[in-house]
């Protein structure tokens, strides 16, 4: 290696380290830096674009969702420093089908190889089945106030668009083939058979949907150096001459479409992961076309690391095909919180989302970086974080956290005038719109991925139970029964009743815990099929009484 090459390789490792260490503080002070080489590789544009996509041939998963998020912090940051910026999104759905999925008939098979909008929806719900996964993720944005500029590619090839960028890489077809071959090994090309100078000859650098079999399984014949060429479909045999841009079923390969997308648009930053981040990989060799082939300026890029997932257990395997969608991750996370976690972190630090209990310690970093942010005591980098993401510095607080929704929820069960004024009288102010916020996160939290925690009043008494029950304990059942019958409405009536209806002048108090224990135990399994649950007193104030009657006749 050249002293040149060990000094690049030094700084940049020393870069590296730095980036890492401000990256653990979460303050999000990596948007500075990559826009700052947006502003220094693109200066004063009338008009910034920042672009993410995706293929929908599936869910658009949780992962995939950072290509969003690493893009509009740019974009926000951009528009902070007084430029015109807008976030595109381009849904890459003239991609070819690629395979049948998890939960879908086998019979789909016949598809392959068809744009992914001429495959149809396996429910019959949307036009297609791109457009199943597309509404899902438009709907997810929407909630977290993310305004996209949606581009569809099938639109956008079926209109002729891109026909004259076509004719021009077929018409410097050699040299993308020169491109191309710069990214192969000679061991590759022995493996794969490849002869660079053949390759050179035969390479025509374009997917033709047959009209024949509507798939892709086709060869290109000839090229007669405009935008005619003739095919052959080697589904039917059929061949035909086509003038694609008067017959617009023709599409370029991803590493020669992305730039191409690129110059269309005037893209001056996109990340992407790891697969396109990697040397020799997609950004690499669509940036070496860009310059060689198109002759502009790629965009400035940022590689990310993967997002990784705990707590979901046999969620994971179901019939999504594994896949977390931002639409899931909503179910739990409110959205400002979700654009925080995915902002804060330098795109490359991985962190985990979470379904388990480690969602409570997220949310309350969340509401204590907000508390700091409303006392002014939060860094000028963390305070923008946080208006990224959508947080009003005015909002009310402090928030009811979400390890107290979920237990006061539960013991509400999930009434909310109840719900709050428990918080209330536990001493915990909360205001009315975070009990609003929370108690649905909280409750599909537990529902749908900790069951094993939900607390809930039987649906029918356990008559077997009580048949069980000798006369002492029943009859404590019994006056239980009869002293909520009344009116009761004080927490510190039914506290001190409680403990006082075992009572009895012959125990001692070493006998008379232990009978306590044994009614607060008989009363929680009547009520929850449980021997312990909430602070009892609590609980009998908030449920519905004539359930809790319900229960407890014996």
């Amino acid at each position: 290696m050249s002293q040149e090459k060990e000094f690049q390789s030094s700084v940049s490792s020393v870069l590296e380290d730095i980036e890492k260490a401000e990256a653990d503080k979460g303050d999000g002070l990596w948007i500075g830096r990559v826009t700052d080489k947006v502003l220094a590789e693109f200066p004063d544009r009338p008009l910034y674009t920042c672009a993410a996509g995706i293929s929908p041939s599936g869910i658009v998963h949780f992962g995939n969702f950072r290509d969003v998020m690493t893009s509009y912090a740019v974009m926000r940051e951009l528009q902070l420093r007084g430029k015109q910026a807008r976030l595109l999104f381009s849904w890459d759905n003239y991609d070819r089908f690629r395979k049948v999925p998890a939960g879908v008939d086998p019979s789909f098979s016949r598809y392959i190889g068809y744009p992914l909008t001429d495959v149809p929806d396996p429910t019959g719900e949307y036009e297609s089945y791109a457009r199943r996964f597309e509404v899902e993720f438009e709907d997810a944005v929407k909630e977290l106030g993310i305004d996209l500029d949606y581009r569809y590619q099938t639109k956008e090839y079926k209109s002729g668009r891109y026909a004259d960028q076509i004719a021009f890489v077929l018409q410097n077809r050699a040299k993308a083939a020169d491109i191309q071959l710069q990214f192969k090994t000679d061991k590759g090309n022995q493996e794969k058979g490849i002869d660079p100078e053949t390759y050179r000859q035969t390479y025509f650098p374009v997917t033709v949907y047959s009209r024949f079999s509507g798939t892709d399984k086709t060869q290109v014949l000839s090229y007669d150096g405009g935008t005619t060429l003739t095919y052959r479909c080697l589904v039917t045999g059929k061949e035909e001459q086509i003038d694609f841009k008067q017959t617009p079923v023709v599409k370029l390969p991803w590493k020669l479409d992305w730039p191409m997308r690129w110059r269309e648009e005037g893209v001056n930053f996109e990340p992407g992961g790891k697969d396109h981040a990697t040397p020799g990989g997609s950004y690499d060799v669509s940036a070496t076309v860009a310059r060689e082939l198109f002759g502009f300026t790629p965009p400035v890029f940022q590689g990310y690391q993967f997002v990784g997932i705990q707590g979901m257990g046999g969620k994971m395997s179901g019939s999504k095909g594994n896949a977390v969608s931002p639409a899931t991750l909503l179910e739990i996370y409110e959205p400002s919180l979700l654009k925080w976690l995915y902002m804060r972190r330098s795109p490359t630090q991985s962190f985990n989302l979470a379904f388990d209990s480690e969602v409570n310690r997220q949310y309350d970093e969340f509401d204590r970086e907000i508390a700091a942010y409303q006392r002014g005591e939060a860094s000028p980098a963390k305070q923008k974080i946080l208006n990224f993401s959508g947080v009003d510095k005015n909002q009310a607080a402090p928030p009811l956290s979400f390890k107290q929704t979920v237990a006061l929820g539960q013991i509400t069960q999930w009434q909310p005038v109840k719900l709050r004024e428990l918080a209330e009288k536990s001493g915990i102010g909360c205001s009315e719109d975070s009990v609003a916020r929370r108690a649905p996160k909280a409750l599909a939290w537990l529902t749908n991925y900790n069951a094993d925690e939900i607390i809930k009043l039987r649906d029918e008494p356990a008559v077997d139970y009580i048949a069980a029950l000798d006369e002492t304990r029943r009859g404590h059942v019994r006056k239980l029964h009869a002293f909520l019958s009344g009116d009761v409405s004080s927490i510190a009536d039914l506290d001190s009743e409680l403990y006082a209806i075992p009572k009895n002048a012959s125990l001692d108090d070493k006998a008379l815990k232990a009978a306590q224990r044994a009614f607060f135990k008989d009363v929680y399994m009547l009520l929850i099929g449980r021997e312990t649950g909430p602070r009892l007193s609590t609980f009998l104030w908030a449920v519905d009484r004539a359930v809790v009657l319900k229960l407890l006749a014996s």
